[in-house]
C-alpha cells in the first residue's frame, strides 16, 4: 500500500473541491443551497475517489489518468443530476485528459498496446452509441454518445476482461436504477438521467480491475 501517495492523492481531491463545485454551477445553476456545503461535499467526494485510485494505482503512472475520469466524471454526474444533461465540452474534457494521460503512462511503462487498445476501444464504443442515438433519438443525445465513448475508451486499457467488467458493471447499475424509477413512478416510459450510474459503474470497473 502507498500511504504517501494515497494521503497526497485524498488531499488533492480535497483541495479541487472548490473548483470542481464551481465548474458544476457555470453548467447547471442551483436552486438556492449553501456554495461551502456543496464544495465540502464535492470535495470529500473528490478526496474519497483520489485515494481510492491511488490505493489501487498508487504505483503506475495511470494514476493520474483514473484521478481526471474521477473528477469529471463527479462534474458531469452532477450536472446531469441537475439538468438531464450532459454538456459536449465536458465530455471532451473527460476524453481529452484521459488520452493524454495515458499517452503519458504509455510512454512511461512502455504500453502503447494498451493505449492503442483503449483508443480503438473508444472509438467502437462511440460509434455503437452514435448508432443507438440515431436509432432512437427521443432518448439519447449527443452527450450520451460521447459520454459512452469516453467511458468505454478508459475501460479500454484496462484489456477485454476489464472492458466487459466495466461495461457489465456500469449497464448493470444503470439497468438497476432505472428499475427503481419504474417502481417508484409506476411507468415504463419514466425518464431518470444515465450518466451517474455509468459513470460510477465505470469507476468501480476501474477499482476493481
Amino acid at each position: 500500500m502507498h500511504v504517501g501517495v494515497v494521503t497526497v492523492a485524498a488531499a488533492v481531491g480535497l483541495l479541487l473541491g472548490p473548483l470542481l463545485s464551481a465548474w458544476v454551477d457555470r453548467a447547471a445553476p442551483p436552486h438556492g443551497g449553501s456554495p461551502v456545503r456543496r464544495s465540502v461535499v464535492i470535495g470529500l467526494l473528490t478526496s474519497a475517489l483520489f485515494a481510492l485510485c491511488a490505493y489501487r494505482y498508487g504505483g503506475s503512472a495511470t494514476l493520474p489518468a483514473w484521478c481526471w475520469l474521477s473528477a469529471t466524471g463527479i462534474v458531469l454526474a452532477l450536472v446531469d443530476v441537475r439538468q438531464r444533461r450532459l454538456p459536449f465540452r465536458m465530455t471532451a474534457a473527460m476524453t481529452a485528459g484521459g488520452v493524454v494521460a495515458l499517452a503519458v503512462a504509455a510512454a512511461v511503462e512502455d504500453r502503447w498496446t494498451d493505449f492503442a487498445a483503449a483508443l480503438i476501444a473508444g472509438l467502437a464504443g462511440l460509434v455503437i452509441a452514435g448508432a443507438v442515438q440515431l436509432a432512437v433519438p427521443a432518448h439519447t443525445g449527443g452527450g450520451d454518445t460521447a459520454l459512452a465513448g469516453a467511458l468505454v475508451f478508459y475501460l479500454g486499457w484496462l484489456g477485454w476482461a476489464g472492458l466487459v467488467q466495466g461495461l457489465l458493471l456500469a449497464t448493470g447499475l444503470t439497468a438497476v436504477v432505472g428499475a427503481a424509477v419504474f417502481v417508484a413512478r409506476r411507468c415504463w416510459t419514466a425518464s431518470f438521467p444515465a450518466g451517474p450510474s455509468l459513470i460510477a459503474g465505470t469507476i468501480a470497473g476501474v477499482l476493481l480491475a
